[in-house]
């Protein structure tokens, strides 16, 4: 527990010192096959070892000054396993907003037979978003309050979960507007894995998403990897949980380095998080991940 505790310490004074760290939470949900806490915070430490995933997105890349967008995302179990810590950062300047944030998790998890595990996890943080206030006539950094809930059941051939990750994230101006609404999606995933050969495991999956007044949300799914050194995937995702609901593809592609290090590269079709992105000759936006597992129990895809 100290470890885990020092961990998350050491990578919240990097992210402070580093400058805000403070996010329009839309922007992450785009990563939840290699980062399921970006859309349920019931999947805290549901690894149970120390995982630290950094990601970098980057649209045209030849081009100086481009828009990008970082975040961090940790996690890990305590006390023996029952309780799940998940920190996560976002610096977004990709989207529809210019946007920071923070966000923490707590989840517990409760022990079924067959070493299945059913968890139950909240998520609160803030989003500071430079939003346009009409009484004031001025653009004004605001800080919104945002929390989520979710539950996530695991056994060793079958995942799913049921998510809100944002039930709150809306704000007035001073004559009582709204200046800002989030999507506030809610999410239910289903998956299981399987053994194709002795050395090949697929993963099927479907994320179908919910926001009020909207199309229903659908992503089919289907990851494959090789003998636990390197996995492929691809997504179709029709009407995507953001601000404006996109349908686009992305295909993933994962390197296991080192049994700590693993290192990932993501293609959308379209950047899943700006509604604008239609306007430009090129819709398309890539992304690189980092993987730092330090004393991995065992081997998560």
């Amino acid at each position: 527990m100290p470890a885990l505790l020092k961990n998350f310490a050491a990578l919240s004074l990097m992210l402070f010192i580093g400058g805000s760290a403070l996010a329009q939470k839309e922007v992450l949900y785009s990563q939840y096959l290699v980062n399921p806490l970006s859309i349920n915070p019931a999947t805290a430490g549901s690894r149970e070892s120390f995982h630290l995933t950094a990601f970098f997105r980057r649209k045209w890349v030849t081009l100086p000054n481009a828009p990008v967008t970082q975040s961090v995302s940790a996690d890990g179990a305590v006390a023996h396993g029952r309780v799940g810590l998940g920190f996560q950062a976002l610096n977004d300047r990709m989207g529809l907003f210019g946007a920071t944030g923070i966000f923490g998790s707590v989840a517990y998890r409760f022990n079924l037979p067959a070493l299945a595990k059913l968890s139950i996890g909240v998520q609160g943080g803030v989003n500071v978003l430079p939003l346009y206030d009409f009484a004031t006539a001025s653009a004004l950094n605001r800080a919104i309050p945002s929390f989520g809930l979710g539950i996530y059941y695991q056994s060793d051939r079958i995942f799913g979960g049921i998510s809100a990750p944002e039930l709150t994230g809306q704000t007035l101006d001073l004559t009582g507007r709204f200046v800002y609404r989030s999507a506030r999606p809610v999410m239910l995933q289903l998956g299981s894995m399987v053994d194709v050969d002795d050395n090949v495991v697929l993963i099927p999956s479907v994320l179908i998403s919910k926001i009020a007044n909207r199309p229903l949300g659908v992503d089919l799914n289907a990851r494959l990897w090789f003998n636990e050194q390197f996995g492929l995937g691809l997504s179709y995702r029709q009407n995507s949980p953001g601000i404006v609901q996109t349908t686009y593809v992305q295909a993933l592609a994962e390197y296991q380095l080192t049994k700590a290090i693993r290192l990932g590269y993501m293609f959308n079709s379209k950047t899943p998080e700006n509604p604008t992105a239609g306007l430009y000759f090129q819709q398309s936006v890539h992304e690189v991940m980092f993987r730092f597992s330090p004393n991995v129990l065992k081997f998560s895809y």
